[in-house]
């Protein structure tokens, strides 16, 4: 199948050993060798090849861009490394390929071959595993600020993110108020109902809360069936008119139908108080408000 002059071509090295595929084309590019791997790898067959162009393997983009700049740089440089270009195999399907080739000074051309379709496909997992892993860290650092049972933001979020805002209530001369939220008498609910119809009460107060909150303002649950509401650029009287809004939307909230209430302490700041200092105000106030008939709101 292949002649002396196929072999001389080679200098005495046997190609079917290599693991890529080997061609070996003429002045003409014209096919004068092929070894086995390229014939079984690619699904072609080694006599039909032989005395083709090696034009015809290729697609049409890449005959472009070798007439373009594959042998300008074979003629000028004598070889090139690791091109990828795209083949057309014996079932007519379109292969990845990367091609290094060299020139000798009779025009002949050593092309080797190297199937890169499985290596693109580990690519393509490779990046759908970045996403996964991506999407999952999304999920991992959700879960890690979320309150579980009622999807708001959680204590520890709420210690990070809330400082940040207090300084700029500070920095650009507004104020802002801080309401602590605590569930009336949820032990009776829990000891009369069932924890189950409890943190059923909890998960609606959560999406009320949601539904209240505008995008600046930050709402989380601060444990166990008390939450915390930090509203930025706020006066006093629209602080109070909040506060009878909250009220009013959680008694949409009934246990046995039976509206549910909860007492508030607001606390108002032009953010020259750190948030433990603020959120101890407001704890005060909260403290307030159960001691005095529950089912209201007291500012500091």
């Amino acid at each position: 199948m292949a002649t002396k002059y196929q072999f001389d071509c080679v200098e005495n090295v046997t190609p079917d050993l290599f693991q890529s595929g080997f061609l070996i084309t003429d002045e003409n590019r014209c096919i004068i060798y092929a070894n086995s791997y390229f014939a079984d790898e690619f699904n072609l067959l080694t006599e039909e090849l032989l005395g083709t162009s090696s034009d015809g393997l290729f697609t049409h983009s890449s005959r472009i861009f070798c007439e373009s700049y594959l042998m300008p740089l074979l003629v000028h440089e004598g070889n090139c490394e690791e091109m990828q270009l795209a083949l057309i195999d014996g079932d007519g399907d379109r292969v990845s390929i990367i091609v290094s080739a060299r020139m000798d000074r009779k025009k002949r051309i050593y092309w080797s071959f190297f199937n890169a379709s499985k290596r693109d496909q580990l690519y393509n997992e490779l990046i759908e595993t970045r996403k996964e892993l991506e999407a999952q860290t999304k999920v991992l650092q959700s879960l890690s600020s979320t309150d579980e049972l009622t999807g708001l933001t959680n204590r520890r979020e709420f210690n990070l993110r809330a400082p940040q805002l207090i300084k700029q209530a500070k920095r650009y001369g507004y104020s802002f108020a801080l309401f602590i939220i605590d569930i009336d008498h949820f032990k009776n609910i829990n000891d009369t109902f069932g924890h189950l119809e409890g943190d059923r009460v909890l998960k609606e107060l959560g999406s009320q809360l949601k539904s209240f909150g505008r995008e600046t303002d930050l709402v989380a649950r601060f444990g166990g069936e008390e939450f915390i509401l930090l509203l930025p650029n706020i006066n006093i009287e629209d602080a109070k008119f909040q506060a009878l809004r909250l009220h009013s939307l959680i008694s949409r909230i009934q246990v046995n139908q039976i509206p549910v209430t909860v007492s508030i302490g607001g606390m108002l700041s032009d953010g020259s108080q750190n948030l433990r200092d603020t959120t101890s105000k407001a704890d005060d106030a909260l403290y307030r408000a159960k001691n005095s008939g529950r089912n209201k709101t007291v500012f500091y």
